[in-house]
């Protein structure tokens, strides 16, 4: 028994040997470095019973939860029973996959155009408070410049979320197409029953026939107007900055207080009463498939970790699909 206890000690003392003790594959394997083999560590050698491991504080342990991949290959032994070697720092590493999905926090700057951005765009649209320090004469073509200049400002205010939805974009490109094809299919079906919704209650109120005045005002504006800047200020850079204040924005801000869902309904509910102009009950019928087309932008916009370039592009195919023909003539 002496003699056995005495090989024990001698091989867990000596790393080059074939033979390891049991408690120095246990610590190896879970990525904790045997004992010390300094000169002198013999006499603090323990003999172990056969088939028992023990950890260094003479008591079993278990393994870390949060340990990586990377260092368990990098300690783990292989089939030789030496420790896989380390990756050259010459070998290029792949990106990680939270490059991706992380934004960076807002800046100064960032911070101070979203200010200016929600500020004066609830000022003028949502809230219809414009015609207060603008004449009626001036507030179309004062319409077309603040779209203009509110793009301007929250391509700054949102240029972080922005840039990351370009590069996960890039990265997935057919992945990217297939989204906009169905997710545009699914916006005319929500956007068709919110028609279909909106003209059986206007029939049931007699209210059928009613033009929404919203529509009259963009018909005004499109013969006041070279076609081209309809096209360009209506078609793309209007359905921009909406989908910045009701999606990138307002949704975030809801979420803070509220579900996910909520945040969505109330979002589309408020985007369909940008185009009201009164309260009359033929306006709140009328914009019902504004809503309905605002909740499916919601949609995408959720289904797609936040990637406002989905929905804004189905907004500006959806309002190109009715300036376009304008060049046309």
């Amino acid at each position: 028994q002496l003699s056995l206890i005495f090989t024990i000690s001698a091989q867990s003392s000596n790393p080059t040997t074939a033979g390891h003790t049991c408690a120095q594959a246990a610590q190896r394997g879970l990525g904790v470095e045997p004992e010390s083999d300094e000169p002198g560590s013999e006499g603090r050698t323990e003999a172990q019973p056969p088939g028992r491991c023990r950890s260094r504080a003479g008591h079993s342990t278990l393994p870390a939860m949060s340990t990586s991949r990377t260092s368990l290959s990098q300690q783990t032994p292989t089939a030789f029973g030496a420790p896989d070697p380390a990756p050259s720092d010459s070998a290029p590493s792949p990106a990680p996959v939270s490059a991706l999905t992380a934004s960076p926090r807002p800046d100064r700057l960032s911070i101070v155009a979203l200010v200016i951005f929600t500020s004066v765009y609830a000022f003028f649209f949502p809230l219809h408070l414009g015609h207060f320090l603008i004449s009626e004469d001036a507030g179309p073509a004062t319409g077309l410049a603040l779209y203009i200049a509110l793009f301007a400002v929250g391509c700054v205010a949102f240029r972080h979320p922005l840039a990351l939805a370009a590069r996960q974009v890039a990265a997935r490109k057919r992945r990217a197409v297939l989204t906009l094809i169905v997710g545009g299919l699914a916006t005319l079906v929500i956007e068709l029953i919110g028609g279909l919704a909106s003209s059986a209650l206007l029939n049931l109120a007699g209210l059928s026939g009613a033009i929404l005045q919203n529509d009259a005002s963009v018909a005004e504006v499109i013969q006041m107007f070279p076609p081209i800047i309809i096209v360009v200020v209506l078609g793309i850079v209007g359905p921009i900055v909406e989908e910045m204040f009701f999606r990138q924005f307002l949704i975030g801000l809801i979420e803070r207080f509220a579900p996910t869902w909520v945040a969505v309904v109330v979002s589309s509910v408020l985007f369909g009463a940008l185009h009201m102009h009164s309260f009359a009950l033929s306006e709140v019928l009328s914009v019902i498939p504004h809503a309905f087309f605002g909740l499916s932008c919601g949609l995408l916009y959720v289904k797609t970790d936040r990637n406002l370039l989905y929905p804004a592009s189905i907004h500006c195919l959806n309002n190109l699909s009715a300036f376009l023909p304008l060049l046309l003539h």
